[in-house]
């Protein structure tokens, strides 16, 4: 049941009727028999995983706060190892297996990866995140195991984030609140965020994928120019199918009255490679710097310590994305390109000096080339179409323009849309429109953008990319 899809409107259509009409003490229940019917909607026997998960935090949490302070820390591991132990064994068993296989240069055979949960990588950290949190004090021990379903199941956010804290999402549905004069206010500008999200899946992310998949499947000879527009193309693919289900999500929430946290703020238009972490998934990445960069030791034990540290947390999320090799590499390459921004600015070395000095567009396309580079390991399906696609998009010959824009003039035109418009991809803009601007042009312009929508996509939708994470 995809955001896009037909099907899902219709569920969400009769999701908000029954939730608007539902008296306070009732809604929390409504969210949680929604949301699991939501899931369901793929396969209705893996509802189990996001229930089971969500019990072993709950009795876990409370048997943990049960414990005197010097045995709680102990209690806190393995409450959390007994959360990650599903995600390993299924995400990571035979990956692992087949790895050490390989290295062993050991004839048993190999084991096909298990078939993944939806949203399981996002469940997990959600509830990681609470149970973290109530060990550390930032969060009081939830008593109602209703609660903890409500923030785990809670179905915008269920299969590819954002990523909740406990702080972000239950406190909001404890007190359900559906103020009637504000219900047009937040529902133009929820209808807004949801048609954007849905322009970007719809009418940039999916159309691109063509030319995506071609080259990197393979099995031809590709030009340069083909190379670059497939490269380039998947880094614009990546952010408008993810920011566009995080917009999604954002207005499907916003429309009952919840606030989910930004998970996206322009990364293109980073300066520097702290920055873009500080733009791309926030979620993730600011759960990656407290849950596990910041218990590491962080920078609190030296420098060298804290580069070590840097490289560790982000091959760690590199591998959360997935198991494979090519992306602990992506997540090595933005590790070690952190850590030398850090190494530069603590040594105050000359290059940092010099480089301060450069033009605002030098740093963004210095930036956007090396994000660029990473996100060839990011898609690539192993080691070896990795390296052949950069390898390719250097040494390849360069093909015939005329030819060239005949075959990928569409792909073309909507890259160059994106860029134009990537700057402007903030919600504030959205809602100062849909505040300031007439009716009269606001609707006819969000039914526009639904028509080009429908008639570039076809009436289908390719299932979310982050889906697979």
């Amino acid at each position: 049941m995809l955001f896009s899809s037909p099907v899902f409107l219709l569920f969400f259509l009769l999701f908000f009727v029954t939730y608007t009409i539902a008296p306070l003490r009732y809604r929390l229940a409504v969210i949680i028999v929604g949301s699991t019917i939501f899931y369901g909607y793929w396969n209705v026997y893996l509802t189990l995983f996001p229930h089971a998960l969500m019990l072993i935090a709950f009795f876990g949490t409370i048997w943990m706060a049960r414990a005197e302070a010097k045995g709680q820390k102990a209690r806190l591991f393995v409450v959390v190892a007994a959360l990650l132990a599903p995600l390993v064994v299924v995400k990571y068993g035979a990956f692992l297996y087949n790895s050490a296989t390989y290295v062993l240069n050991s004839q048993a055979v190999l084991l096909r990866a298990l078939p993944l949960p939806l949203g399981i990588s996002f469940v997990t950290f959600t509830l990681i995140a609470y149970v973290v949190d109530v060990y550390r004090g930032r969060y009081q021990l939830e008593r109602r195991v209703s609660m903890l379903a409500g923030l785990v199941l809670f179905f915008p956010h269920l299969i590819a984030g954002p990523i909740l804290r406990p702080a972000d999402l239950l406190p909001q549905i404890k007190r359900p609140r559906l103020p009637r004069r504000m219900f047009w206010p937040r529902m133009s500008f929820g209808i807004a965020i949801f048609t954007l999200g849905l322009v970007k899946k719809l009418v940039i992310a999916d159309p691109l994928s063509g030319v995506v998949d071609t080259v990197f499947r393979g099995g031809n000879t590709f030009s340069a120019q083909e190379y670059w527009i497939a490269i380039n193309a998947f880094a614009a693919q990546i952010y408008c199918d993810f920011s566009g289900y995080t917009d999604m999500a954002i207005a499907l929430a916003m429309m009952i009255g919840i606030r989910l946290p930004r998970n996206f703020n322009r990364p293109y238009m980073s300066r520097s490679l702290v920055e873009f972490w500080h733009r791309w998934h926030i979620t993730l990445s600011t759960w990656l710097r407290d849950y596990l960069y910041i218990p590491l030791g962080g920078n609190r034990l030296g420098f060298p310590r804290q580069i070590g540290n840097l490289l560790i947390t982000m091959a760690l999320g590199g591998l959360w994305h997935g198991a494979n090799w090519t992306f602990v590499i992506w997540g090595l390459m933005h590790g070690g390109g952190l850590a030398v921004t850090h190494a530069f600015n603590h040594l105050k070395s000359p290059v940092d000096i010099v480089a301060a000095r450069f033009p605002a567009f030098v740093k963004i396309a210095a930036t956007y080339v090396f994000v660029l580079i990473g996100w060839v390991w990011f898609r690539a399906q192993d080691v070896e179409s990795g390296a052949r696609i950069l390898v390719g998009s250097v040494t390849a010959p360069w093909g015939d323009w005329s030819g060239i824009l005949g075959q990928y003039g569409f792909e073309l035109v909507l890259l160059a849309l994106f860029f134009a418009t990537h700057r402007f991809d903030n919600h504030r803009i959205v809602r100062d429109a849909v505040r300031k601007v007439p009716a009269a042009i606001v609707i006819p312009t969000l039914v526009l953008m639904w028509v080009l929508a429908v008639a570039i996509s076809q009436g289908n939708s390719a299932k979310f990319v982050y889906f697979d994470f």
